[in-house]
């Protein structure tokens, strides 16, 4: 019998902490692997790293939000 691999997410990978809060500030489209290698890297001595790396990911594409596509 062979394990089926399900494609669960962990919450305290420190990746999907940052989603989460990208998510919040309505930037969930802008996460990527390769700016996140090179922003853990910026973060890695941080109290807080998953807050420092999602800081860092909104100053970096702070024009770029998904609610900019809604009409209010």
């Amino acid at each position: 019998m062979t394990k089926q691999r399900t494609n669960k997410s962990n919450p305290f990978l420190v990746s999907e902490q940052v989603k989460s809060i990208l998510h919040a500030h309505g930037l969930s489209k802008v996460f990527n692997y390769s700016d996140y290698d090179c922003f853990k890297r910026k973060a890695a001595r941080a109290f807080n790293r998953a807050q420092e790396i999602a800081n860092l990911f909104i100053e970096e594409h702070q024009a770029e939000s998904d609610l900019t596509e809604y009409i209010f």
